[in-house]
Parts: structure tokens; sequence; C-alpha cells
């Protein structure tokens, strides 16, 4: 049978989970120590009785690990669940979810939120300026963070609902595609912005004509002027060939660009 939750107990199991799921986070059990902690309140307004109320209880220790922000999302909908009188669907919700979710998760926070904050902040660090390191450490976890909120909330209406949604069939399919597209953008104004390669190799000999020198043409400014931003285009993708096609670690190709740099800048045919 299913009773009304009151809102105490959804703003108490909503802040609960989004502040302590990782509290008690161990190897055996993951984050089910934090997520039975959250179910307290709504486990004690929907069962009557300590025994029963513990026997609830641990059903919500089992194994459970999944993206901490993305699990608010799982949190929302199993709470309406519990609400409506289905805690099994709640329990299965949870092991349905916990593994799409942690990969959603990751990729959002690797692709739409980071990336952004830290670039601007790679820009701010490469001016000398310290605010970029407390930007690129501080801000995309807060951004990451008061996210758990509205998902708690969305999760809360959808209910079982949001199985469509993560099974690539609602909003977060087109929130998982808009990261992409946005990752795409991000890092595409990330090459030509922050990669500063300069060929100033001199195409000829200056000339001097009636007392004026008319300089010769360098290899970047033909290079600008049929491509720009060509060199640090064909560096990215050069790097991206060594480490995928050719399985170089990223080490390798990090020490192959300070060889080659080292070189070219000594003999100046970079800058």
């Amino acid at each position: 049978m299913s009773k009304k939750l009151s809102q105490a107990a959804l703003k108490k199991a909503c802040n609960r989970h989004n502040w302590a799921l990782q509290w008690c986070w161990n190897y055996e059990k993951m984050q089910a120590a934090g997520y039975a902690y959250a179910m307290v309140p709504i486990v004690k307004e929907l069962y009557d009785g300590e025994e029963e109320q513990c026997r609830q209880l641990e059903r919500h220790m089992q194994f459970y690990n999944t993206h901490p922000g993305a699990s608010a999302l799982i949190m929302g909908a199993g709470v309406a669940l519990e609400e409506g009188g289905q805690p099994e669907v709640h329990d299965s919700l949870k092991v349905a979810l916990m593994g799409p979710l942690a990969g959603i998760g990751d990729t959002i926070q690797a692709v739409l939120v980071t990336p952004p904050f830290n670039i601007i902040a790679a820009g701010l660090a490469n001016e000398g300026n310290a605010i970029g390191a407390i930007l690129a450490s501080t801000l995309p976890v807060l951004a990451l963070f008061i996210l758990r909120w509205p998902l708690f909330n969305y999760g809360y209406k959808q209910g079982a609902n949001v199985i469509n949604d993560v099974s690539g069939a609602g909003t977060i399919d087109r929130l998982q595609v808009g990261a992409n597209i946005l990752g795409v953008t991000v890092m595409g104004g990330f090459v030509p912005s922050m990669i500063g390669v300069k060929l100033p190799v001199k195409l000829g000999q200056d000339l001097t004509i009636d007392g004026a020198t008319v300089e010769a043409k360098t290899l970047q400014s033909v290079l600008d002027a049929i491509f720009p931003c060509l060199v640090p285009l064909a560096l990215t993708f050069g790097c991206y060939y060594l480490i995928k096609v050719k399985k170089m670690s990223p080490l390798t190709v990090i020490l192959i660009l300070f060889v080659v740099a080292f070189v070219l800048g000594a003999i100046g045919w970079m800058a």
C-alpha cells in the first residue's frame, strides 16, 4: 500500500544522498552505506515498527556503485517507487541503472563540464594568473555537485520512467549527445588557441630596395594564407595517430614532441 511522503522527508533524503553518499565508501559495498543512510527518512515514514524499518534498510545495504552525481537520478526515482509501494522495482532499478549511469556521468563530467573550465583556466595560467588554478580545481567540482539537486527532483518526478531516458529514448540521451558535440567544439577551439607552434623559416633572402628592407616570407605566413592553424591541427592528428593506431603510450608521444621541439627550436625552425 502506497503512502504520500512529506516534503521534509524528501528534502532530508535528497540532502543526505547528495552530501553523504561517499562518506562511508568501502571496497565491500562501495556506496551502499551512504545510500542506506539517505533512505532512513523515507523508510521511517513509509514503514511501521523498528524491525520492519531495519529489514527495509538492510535491502539498501546491498552493493551499490555509480557516478556520485548521476546517483541522484537513481535516488530520486527510487524514492518515488518506494512511495508508490514498489520496493522490488526500486531494487531492480538500482542494479539496472548504476552501470549505465556511471558511464554517462563520467562522460558528461569529462566532456561537458571539465574541459570548458580547464581551457579558461589554462588561458589564465598562461598569462600568469593564479585564478586559473582555482578555476580548474574548484568550479568543475562545484558545478557537478550543484547538479545533484535538480537530478534528484527529476528522478522523483519520472519514477520508473527514468529507464527510458537512460536507455536512449529521452532527456539523458539528448544530454549525452549534446555533451559529445560540445566536447568536439571545445577541443576544436582548444587546438589553435593553446598549441602555439610556429615555423619562422624564411623562404628566401631579405631584399634591400632604395634603402628599404623587404623581408622574405616565412613558411608560417604561407601556411596561414593557405590554411590557418594548419600546424597545430596536423600536430594534434599526428599525436592521435601515434596513440590510437601505433598504440604508443601518451608518455612516449610527449617525449617525442619534447625532443622534436627542442631540436627544431635549437636550429631556429620552430618558435
